[in-house]
């Protein structure tokens, strides 16, 4: 049995039809969406969800520091640094490997300004402890749900929670590019829209290679879009070095905005796929036994990515019995774990120890 691989999901066609919208409908579509979706208000359309995580602490009228999640990659934690804020990492739980509600409590000092929960791999965090927390504290919550769009809490959807929530238009998506910030606050919401107004627009040749790595990516399931995605990868090489949030705020453009808009469509049958996928993964890896995290709802998480982890097992021995399982999904590599932890912010003292046992090494 080979698990179905969710790709991108981006085919000709959907170009061809996405670049007949007009950018004004597009955009309107977009924020049609979202606000129904979050029930904000405001709604800004931005070049990524760093970019709008960014802007969001920008304008804030403080600065200080910002609880949240060591398990995530460093472009999450960038904006909080970027915007003249410190992080400060509070433990996560194992069972389903988001921030921990109670040992937010325990980071909380007088220079506390917000709370940014991540919902990590698509799988929400225990918003009712942490708007519980924040509220008695007077604090802003930022939502980071650039992994979570489709997925639930007790009914609800990620982004309806906070203060702020911060979309990506690519992931569960299925776009090229693009994020989104949305809110009820009309001040933060002038403040991060007039800063995007001055930013310069992204370059359409970036946007041409993100559209032909993607209509490539969705054809990884067989050998000539495998190929030819491998070969596209070895002409792009390894990045040099990593660009800061600063160095890459662009407003999004015309192409990014359409197909993002056109996607939108494929949106809920494309989610009902994921959470299929998902659950067969959790059902192989649980009957397997070589997966802890598995306190959370498969029926309400999303799976941009999914996450793996056992109290007893490396991450690099995971995947070696991954490989020997009929579960094989396209993107397992032997360096995918390695890679993501080289990437991850620190761990907490209390789960140093865990950290060689979470894995990424497999995107659905």
């Amino acid at each position: 049995m080979k698990v179905p691989y969710a790709s991108p999901n981006l085919r000709c066609g959907d170009v061809a039809r996405a670049l007949y919208l007009s950018e004004t409908d597009a955009g309107k579509g977009i924020k049609q969406y979202f606000r129904q979706l979050t029930g904000k208000r405001n709604v800004l359309i931005t070049n990524s969800c760093r970019t709008a995580l960014y802007l969001a602490y920008c304008a804030l009228n403080v600065k200080g520091e910002v609880i949240t999640s060591p398990l995530t990659c460093k472009v999450a934690i960038d904006p909080i640094i970027e915007s003249r804020n410190t992080p400060v990492f509070a433990d996560i739980r194992l069972e389903d490997l988001c921030i921990q509600p109670e040992d937010i409590a325990n980071r909380i000092t007088g220079k506390t300004i917000a709370i940014q929960p991540i919902h990590l791999g698509g799988v929400s965090c225990d918003m009712d402890h942490i708007t519980d927390v924040a509220g008695k504290k007077n604090l802003v919550v930022i939502e980071d749900c650039a992994q979570s769009l489709g997925a639930l809490y007790k009914g609800r959807p990620c982004g309806t929670f906070g203060d702020v929530a911060c979309f990506s238009l690519i992931k569960n998506a299925y776009g090229i590019g693009g994020g989104i910030l949305a809110t009820n606050d009309t001040a933060i919401y002038h403040k991060a829209r007039a800063m995007n107004d001055r930013f310069g627009t992204t370059s359409r040749l970036l946007a041409l290679y993100r559209v032909i790595r993607n209509l490539l990516d969705t054809q990884r399931n067989n050998r000539i879009g495998s190929l030819l995605y491998s070969r596209l990868m070895d002409l792009k090489g390894d990045k040099t070095g990593y660009k800061s949030v600063t160095a890459q705020l662009k407003k999004i453009g015309a192409i990014e905005k359409k197909i993002a808009a056109h996607q939108m469509g494929h949106w809920p049958a494309l989610h009902r796929q994921r959470r299929k996928i998902g659950k067969l993964y959790c059902d192989q890896l649980v009957a397997a036994d070589i997966m802890g995290n598995r306190g959370f709802s498969v029926a309400d998480a999303s799976f941009s990515r999914f996450f793996v982890y056992h109290s007893t097992i490396s991450a690099q021995k995971l995947i070696n019995t991954l490989k020997k399982m009929p579960l094989k999904p396209c993107t397992l590599s032997k360096n995918t774990a390695a890679r993501f932890r080289k990437d991850l912010c620190r761990l907490t003292d209390a789960h140093k120890k865990d950290w060689a046992n979470i894995t990424t090494s497999m995107i659905i």
